[in-house]
């Protein structure tokens, strides 16, 4: 299961990147070479680029690359220092879960309303759809921080 989401956490983001990146490249040369456009590349790069940062939060949250005020956390002896780090993780933890369960409700009104995006013309919901799926890799990153800090040894310095 850590494999197949870490695949997913490092390819999807990166495939989303690139083809966004090539196509306001694309875009951008129809547009001042031909003097045409593609109506739907702007809103496809919006949606790529959304999707691609609530994806790719998942992957730092894996690497701890998330930015964090640490300063005081470091000077910490062990015991109170690992005691810190499980808070943190904890409410990290709990506010994905938050945000993730008003990600599903947001959606879950845009999918009742029908509506499709003006130029792709896909629902509406499926670019909503990056707040729970992105916060629900996060729930499950910041928990397997929280066992890992539970179970983890306290360092003495």
């Amino acid at each position: 299961m850590k494999k197949i989401m870490t695949l997913f956490e490092e390819q999807v983001p990166a495939l989303l990147m690139i083809i966004t990146s090539l196509l306001i490249f694309v875009q951008v040369v129809i547009r001042y070479v031909f003097s045409g456009s593609l109506i739907w590349a702007e809103e496809f790069a919006r949606y790529g680029i959304v999707w691609f940062v609530f994806l790719g939060s998942s992957l730092a949250v894996r690497k701890g690359a998330h930015a964090s005020v640490d300063v005081l956390v470091n000077l910490l002896p062990g015991k109170p220092r690992k005691t810190v780090e499980i808070i943190a993780a904890a409410l990290s933890l709990a506010f994905c879960v938050l945000i993730f369960w008003y990600g599903m409700t947001l959606v879950l009104r845009v999918y009742q309303m029908g509506n499709l995006t003006p130029a792709m013309e896909i629902p509406m919901f499926i670019p909503y759809l990056a707040i729970p799926g992105g916060c629900l890799l996060m729930t499950v990153r910041y928990a397997q921080q929280l066992v890992e800090k539970i179970t983890a040894p306290a360092n003495k310095g």
